[in-house]
């Protein structure tokens, strides 16, 4: 009889620690879905914000002492802009 009470009891206490993992689960799900929430109207907002942009500088004219000026602006410009690659080369060409 008494292995069978304490293999009850053992029995209880597996029962209240699933429930409580169970708990503990539905918890963390809803503190999931809170933070996924909260990233999402993050990203909303980011996208939503306006952005200071440098303004466009003038075209090259081809003048030698014109690019030690022009140069740097339009590295900076392309560099805000987050162009790279063939988009920082249609946008310097255009």
């Amino acid at each position: 009889m008494s292995d069978q009470s304490t293999l009850l009891l053992l029995i209880q206490q597996l029962q209240q620690e699933l429930q409580n993992q169970r708990t503990e689960i539905q918890t963390l799900h809803a503190d999931l879905n809170t933070s996924r929430a909260d990233v999402q109207l993050l990203q909303t907002q980011l996208l939503s914000m306006s952005r200071s942009r440098l303004p466009d500088p003038p075209h090259f004219d081809g003048k030698p002492y014109t690019l030690r000026t022009w140069l740097p602006s339009i590295q900076a410009k392309l560099q805000s802009d987050k162009l790279t690659g063939a988009d920082a080369f249609n946008y310097v060409w255009d």
